[in-house]
């Protein structure tokens, strides 16, 4: 048995090496820190809950994920040109909630501002979207959401009329050997917040970034071990329809819309130095951030390091002249001056 279990992952080893694309020369020399809690996987801008706008951050150390609950959403002042974060206080929580924040989305629903919040529970392996009622200095906890096809959320979109999205990155969490072997275990799952879920994708390899335009007409999904950048249309009761592929994106990871209405899709082009990042915090794993235009798919390198600067860079903003990166694992995000030219890819 472990020769066999030593055969396969050899083999996976060998079809990842493969896979794995170069990594586009550095492009900026000069960047500055924002320090945060641990693991600032997810930033959003936030234009609309307060008078000034902000990032808010959702940190959760995961190199720490068997320990008590650790996360917390954290805010940046950008009208101050702030290089300070400050957690937002949270009220109205149940006693018995665990807060460790994943993948987020911000919206407005009827006159109100909502985050909701992927959350998990490892030690008893619930996973839940939260929802919260957003004000310049708190969050007041509304309503968890968890079901039985909700085994694995990477992130969440709302829509504005209700209901919302997650990415179900994996069948069983934590499968190690189907991330190896990019099993198409995947999905994508609605709900439309009065007690109807359903599984609206699948058959994905590692679904994790999603996006809804504006006007709620399509969804975008890509997907970190399928290498491909989905685009569905989005029918009235939720359902997903005409899947359409429409550029090949090596690990890609969270997705924001940038301010030239571009995709900003941060990428894991190296696995096992991803892996072993996790590991190790003084391994790096290099960082890239592509600008995908949707409508022909091209893509371009908004930013890339070795890793040095930032390491495994997880989701990307962009705001005046700047661009703002997270990162998977360490306690800070990143700030640099957005060139007016970008390299092709």
């Amino acid at each position: 048995m472990y020769k066999l279990t030593y055969y396969l992952i050899s083999i996976a080893y060998f079809s990842i090496c493969l896979a794995c694309v170069s990594v586009p020369k550095n492009t900026h020399k000069s960047s500055e820190r924002i320090a945060t809690g641990a693991g600032p996987e997810d930033i959003l801008l936030d234009t609309i809950s307060c008078q000034h706008p902000r990032l808010l951050v959702s940190c959760t150390n995961r190199r720490l994920k068997d320990s008590i609950p650790n996360g917390n959403i954290y805010a940046i002042d950008l009208d101050k040109d702030s290089l300070i974060s400050r957690p937002l206080l949270r009220v109205n929580e149940p006693d018995t909630l665990v807060f460790q924040p994943h993948g987020f989305d911000l919206i407005r629903q009827n006159g109100k501002v909502y985050l909701f919040i992927v959350s998990h529970d490892e030690q008893r392996d619930k996973h839940y979207v939260y929802k919260y009622e957003v004000n310049e200095q708190q969050l007041k906890f509304v309503k968890a959401y968890q079901n039985i096809l909700m085994n694995s959320p990477n992130t969440v979109v709302a829509l504005k009329k209700g209901g919302f999205y997650t990415s179900i990155d994996q069948k069983k969490r934590g499968n190690q050997l189907a991330l190896l072997f990019k099993a198409k275990s995947g999905s994508i799952v609605f709900c439309d917040e009065q007690g109807g879920w359903a599984k609206v994708a699948s058959k994905l390899a590692y679904p994790n970034g999603l996006y809804i335009t504006s006007k709620e007409r399509y969804l975008y999904a890509s997907t970190t071990r399928q290498h491909t950048l989905f685009k569905y249309s989005i029918k009235a009761d939720g359902n997903l329809i005409n899947r359409e592929k429409v550029t090949q994106l090596v690990g890609g990871d969270n997705i924001r819309l940038g301010q030239n209405k571009e995709l900003l899709i941060p990428a894991h082009l190296k696995a096992f130095k991803f892996f072993a990042h996790f590991k190790d915090s003084s391994k790096i794993a290099p960082s890239v951030v592509y600008s995908v235009n949707t409508t022909d798919g091209t893509k371009e390198v908004a930013y890339s390091n070795d890793g040095k600067q930032i390491s495994a860079a997880s989701t990307a903003v962009s705001y005046k002249n700047h661009l703002y990166i997270a990162q998977v694992y360490q306690p800070y995000i990143l700030r640099i001056k957005r060139e007016n030219k970008v390299s092709k890819k």
